[in-house]
């Protein structure tokens, strides 16, 4: 998984660079360095955020496993059926996973290359994140809670594509990561 994120990221990095280049033009040698030093910083601040977003996704799988093995322990029926106490144990793993998550990521640090206006997105995106996964342990008692936890995934999805956009990146589906 680590190698398909680092191959994409590659890949994203690779045409949006390759399809944002023109052909120039003679009259046109002379560019503005200003022009210049702002495509690189555009070039630094997206490879920084992808950077940020794959560290980020893989912190995210160590707490999201545990919600899947639950998730996948519950839906076993009849014979396949878990005894109660693996699933319950299960369950308290996911809710462990849920509270790390919880502690863990209000210390992540957002990337100082990044723009002012994104480093701020992105704490607030982060914020989103750590409600989805207060719901998401909430959410083990409360299947109400569980839909709140996923409507707040997305929107921490929504605001880090916000992002992508300003960037000219391609959307993330940073779910799909999880499962």
């Amino acid at each position: 998984m680590k190698k398909f994120l680092a191959v994409t990221a590659a890949a994203v990095l690779a045409l949006s660079v390759g399809c944002s280049k023109e052909e120039e033009k003679p009259k046109e040698e002379a560019k503005p360095a200003a022009a210049t030093e702002k495509k690189e910083n555009d070039n630094t601040e997206k490879i920084t955020l992808l950077n940020f977003e794959g560290e980020l996704m893989q912190q995210l799988r160590e707490y999201h496993a545990a919600f899947n093995a639950y998730a996948a322990g519950a839906a076993k029926e009849g014979e396949e059926a878990l005894p109660k106490e693996e699933l319950d144990k299960l369950k308290a793993d996911a809710k462990a996973a849920g509270e790390k998550a919880v502690a863990e990521i209000p210390s992540v640090e957002v990337p100082a290359e990044l723009s002012e206006e994104n480093q701020a997105t992105v704490k607030g995106a982060l914020e989103e994140l750590k409600k989805s996964y207060e719901a998401k342990v909430a959410g083990l008692e409360d299947e109400a809670k569980a839909t709140e936890a996923d409507e707040l995934f997305t929107a921490f999805e929504e605001k880090l594509n916000t992002i992508h956009e300003d960037l000219k990146l391609i959307p993330g589906k940073f779910i799909n990561e999880l499962q």
